[in-house]
């Protein structure tokens, strides 16, 4: 009922088919047709299949990648523990540093092998001593503090790159020198023994002791209050210009201490349960008093207010 238009063919006419075919001038046919033509067999592509074939698939190429991996993580985590240990371990042979060393104090201070010796049998009696992470250093300080009584002060550093710890010694200034029938001790401000000297220091207080005493390294043999109010009397009298020569401790008589000036040959005789200050002020007034005539025997302060001279 309608009119159509007729399309057109899009194929050639025969004749150009045949001229195609017959090679007269037209693109070449895909080979497969070619081969088919001309009768020749093609000849078969197994090659690329044979070499796909001897490649890795994927699920090998990602166990091998895995194994590796692994094993270089687990490497790494030993030599990151061996270079850890190294780090932490800690050695038993330390290092003796010496601190406020003086000539008073060189002559009872010990030669710094003897404290290494005795720190390292501390430190080898612990196994927690071994570690930096686990050792005790204020533990090893006090160790050697209680062994030495001559050091005053002892401290422990620990490395934090190497592997040898630092012991840091402050020996203890001697307060009073005990001279005894058995030898002279260096005293502390508490009246513990130090030790022995083999000679006597300058500008230490002397006590002369004529009671018997029995010093004891490391043992208190003076009241610490002794020994204060000894030092206390000197402090006075040095600001007067007077030096005190010696101190004496009687025999038959407690709580009494003698001292005598240098030049002098009388004895001051002071209460040890007494203050300190107030007898010296005592003294210092009635040699004040007394001028030049100097008391032949003794200046007796043991009564409180009352000062006896012969």
């Amino acid at each position: 009922m309608f009119g159509r238009t007729k399309s057109k063919s899009t194929q050639p006419p025969p004749e150009s088919r045949h001229r195609v075919m017959q090679g007269g001038g037209g693109p070449r046919p895909f080979s497969y047709y070619t081969s088919r033509i001309s009768g020749v067999p093609e000849i078969p592509r197994a090659a690329p299949a044979r070499q796909l074939q001897t490649q890795a698939s994927p699920e090998q190429k990602h166990s091998t990648r895995t194994w590796l991996s692994g094993w270089a993580f687990w490497v790494l985590l030993i030599v990151v523990i061996a270079c850890a240990g190294k780090v932490l371990l800690l050695s038993n042979n330390p290092k003796i540093v010496v601190v406020g060393k003086t000539p008073v104090t060189a002559t009872y201070m010990q030669s710094n092998d003897v404290y290494a010796a005795a720190a390292q049998k501390i430190l080898a009696s612990s196994a927690t001593s071994r570690s930096k992470l686990t050792i005790d250093p204020n533990g090893v300080a006090e160790a050697l503090k209680q062994q030495f009584p001559e050091l005053l002060d002892v401290s422990m550093s620990i490395p934090l790159v190497g592997n040898r710890p630092v012991l840091y010694l402050q020996p203890a200034a001697p307060t009073l020198v005990l001279e005894t029938a058995k030898g002279n001790y260096a005293l502390s401000k508490t009246g513990v023994v130090l030790s022995r000297l083999h000679s006597l220091p300058a500008g230490v207080p002397l006590v002369v002791d004529q009671s018997g005493l029995t010093p004891q390294s490391g043992k208190q043999v003076l009241p610490s209050g002794t020994v204060t109010f000894a030092t206390t009397v000197v402090y006075q009298f040095t600001a007067k210009h007077l030096a005190v020569s010696a101190f004496a401790l009687p025999v038959n008589t407690s709580y009494e201490l003698d001292a005598r000036l240098e030049g002098q040959t009388y004895a001051i005789r002071f209460n040890l349960q007494a203050d300190p200050l107030t007898q010296s002020g005592a003294v210092l007034a009635t040699l004040h008093q007394l001028g030049e005539v100097a008391p032949s025997q003794y200046l007796d302060v043991r009564v409180p207010g009352k000062v006896y001279y012969k």
